[in-house]
């Protein structure tokens, strides 16, 4: 007891007789978190007013010190919000994020930077910034979990981004392509992983308002307009494509197609919609002939009629049109010797 006793005084007496040596603590201050700071109190990077606090950060982003940019940032604004410094250190503060990797957060405080100061900032240079990290979503790159590790995939939440950028300057340099990319992170939601095909078609149906949006609020600007428009049309084709055949969904499908194509001659891609509305003609006819066979199977032979009469008219030139035009004779003899037999005592 005695030996142990005295192995704790000695401990003592050598942390006490070095106080000046001693590391600096750990520090926890509330919206700052943890950090080491010098025994003297305020720490290297803190200062009395927004001033100065602004100064080490803006001077810490120069020198590529995102963390002590961030630090600085984030204190200028939690303490002095109001001050006349508040804006740039929001701005240095969603830029230290981004600098730093995480970009859902830098996205975040650039959306709060637009709230609070939109008056007081480049909302161009803004808006450019998490056009750039909603695009960086778009193509794939992964939400990180707690920040720090790269975990998961979500159109969905890329479309909210794009989706804020649009709701906070409908009208800005980047806002019409942010509204496309709405409709093209929806398509590509739509095209993933989905637990139900009724998931699917909800995803398909927001990327064809996304699209269709675009067409109507860009009007004046023929190369968004044009866009949205054959966007439309192709989600509405995907979306026949990837379920069972649905001849509502085509119908909606090929009105898309025709409006792009009267509204917009020129446009280099109509010859690719004429083909797609042909290709979608023929997928028609084939729901159409199946329909005729049905009815013919239940003996009613003027609705096959009707059916096999669609077929020629939607695939001119096609085998199948050939075995309608067949249908049709075989069924008109029928028809009129029904008509006939019933006509005799």
């Amino acid at each position: 007891m005695q030996r142990w006793t005295c192995s704790l005084l000695l401990a003592a007496v050598v942390f006490l007789s070095w106080p000046n040596s001693s590391p600096a603590p750990i520090i926890f201050r509330p919206g700052e978190g943890w950090s080491y700071e010098s025994l003297s109190g305020g720490g290297g990077w803190r200062r009395a007013n927004a001033k100065d606090q602004l100064a080490v950060s803006r001077d810490a982003f120069a020198a590529e010190d995102w963390k002590i940019a961030f630090k600085a940032a984030r204190r200028t604004v939690a303490d002095w919000p109001l001050s006349d410094h508040a804006a740039e250190a929001q701005l240095l503060l969603a830029q230290s994020y981004e600098k730093r990797g995480d970009d859902k957060k830098a996205f975040a405080e650039y959306q709060i930077l637009l709230q609070l100061y939109p008056q007081n900032i480049d909302f161009e240079y803004v808006q450019a910034r998490q056009f750039a990290i909603a695009t960086r979503y778009l193509d794939g790159q992964r939400f990180k979990l707690w920040g720090r590790i790269p975990f998961y995939k979500s159109m969905k939440k890329a479309a909210a981004m794009f989706q804020d950028i649009v709701s906070s300057g409908p009208f800005s340099s980047v806002a019409p392509k942010a509204q496309m990319n709405i409709g093209q992170a929806w398509v590509n939601e739509a095209g993933g992983f989905q637990f139900s095909e009724s998931e699917k078609h909800k995803n398909y149906r927001l990327a064809v308002l996304a699209f269709e949006k675009a067409a109507d609020r860009y009007h004046d600007r023929p190369d968004i307009a044009a866009s949205g428009l054959f966007a439309a049309g192709s989600a509405y084709q995907q979306q026949s494509l990837d379920a069972e055949y649905d001849q509502g969904v085509t119908l909606k499908a090929i009105d898309a197609f025709s409006d792009f194509i009267a509204l917009y001659p020129n446009d280099e891609r109509v010859p690719k919609a004429r083909e797609k509305i042909k290709t979608m003609k023929v997928e028609q006819a084939l729901g159409n002939m199946k329909i005729a066979g049905y009815y013919e199977k239940l003996g009613k032979l003027a609705g096959a009629k009707n059916y096999y009469n669609e077929v020629k008219e939607l695939a001119p030139g096609t085998e199948n049109a050939a075995i309608a035009l067949q249908k049709i004779d075989e069924l008109q003899r029928q028809i009129d010797a029904e008509k006939v037999s019933s006509s005799q005592p």
